[in-house]
């Protein structure tokens, strides 16, 4: 009977490998995570926070702990209010948001808001996105279906703002990566690199 103690003790060491594997992949973010809040990080030292309230998202992004950006959108993807550094920028929907959704693919939807920045700067803004496909990506070592989105942005005076591809996951509701084009023709991504759910 001595004999089968090692063998015991590995097949023990095994079961608590795979438990804990298992609660590692239990651990990502779903669609439920936002009702509690969870966080996106990229590189050491940005950290934000997300949280759900039906439609509306509020994120919270830090640098090295200190609050930058904080956020409210409609489904993570139009921005409703935004306090940068503690400038305050409003925007109120001309068009119903919420007869946008769900995306499906293909889809071309445009939507026009009235701008205010704090000091007293005010216009028009117009948001277009075109659904270009589906795919899966990982943060971390979490995999999710995101859309993959075509975004431009213009003002009042018709003049583009900017145009950038948008890797979103409509389960958490989030922009998980941003893909840009350079001066040189090439494209960057920049992501996310890891995501877990806030603990309470």
């Amino acid at each position: 009977m001595a004999h089968d103690r090692p063998a015991i003790s590995i097949i023990v060491l095994a079961v608590q490998i795979a438990g804990a594997t298992a609660c590692l992949a239990q651990a990502c973010p779903d669609a439920q995570s936002g009702k509690t809040g969870f966080v996106v990080e990229r590189g050491e030292r940005t950290r934000t926070e997300v949280f759900h309230d039906g439609s509306v998202v509020r994120t919270v992004m830090r640098f090295g702990g200190n609050a930058l950006l904080e956020t409210t959108q409609y489904e993570g993807l139009f921005d409703l209010d935004r306090l940068d550094r503690g400038r305050r920028s409003t925007f109120k929907p001309k068009t119903s948001l919420a007869k946008l959704f769900p995306l499906k693919l293909k889809q071309h939807v445009t939507a026009e808001f009235d701008v205010a920045i704090e000091g007293g700067t005010e216009k028009v803004r117009t948001v277009e996105l075109l659904i270009l496909g589906q795919e899966e990506l990982y943060v971390g070592s979490c995999k999710y279906k995101i859309l993959k989105i075509e975004r431009r942005q213009s003002r009042s005076n018709g003049a583009a703002n900017f145009t950038n591809i948008d890797y979103y996951a409509p389960d958490l509701k989030l922009v998980v990566a941003k893909e840009y084009k350079e001066a040189n023709g090439r494209t960057s991504l920049v992501k996310f690199d890891k995501i877990y759910t806030i603990n309470r």
